[in-house]
């Protein structure tokens, strides 16, 4: 993660656990150690993550997930970016 203002900064092309993990878990913990405020998680949108090996996740289901999932107390203003080729 990269940091610059209290800004943390994350661009994971891998599997979706480690998404989940990076906005879910992680930048968690950094507000609450007082390094962040928020985050931003840059990922691939699905066409791209199809060009790419088997499990990497995507925006469009982290989406989904994110919205489905709801507003928890622990949250913290993250932006998602979906980059597409």
């Amino acid at each position: 993660m990269e940091l610059k203002r209290r800004l943390g900064v994350e661009v994971q092309f891998g599997k979706y656990a480690f998404m989940v993990y990076n906005v879910c878990a992680k930048m968690t913990i950094f507000r609450n150690m007082e390094i962040i405020d928020a985050g931003v998680e840059i990922v691939p949108m699905k066409l791209l993550a199809d060009e790419m090996s088997t499990g990497v996740s995507y925006f469009e289901q982290f989406a989904w997930d994110l919205d489905k999932r709801g507003v928890s107390n622990i949250d913290i203003p993250v932006l998602i970016l979906g980059i597409d080729i």
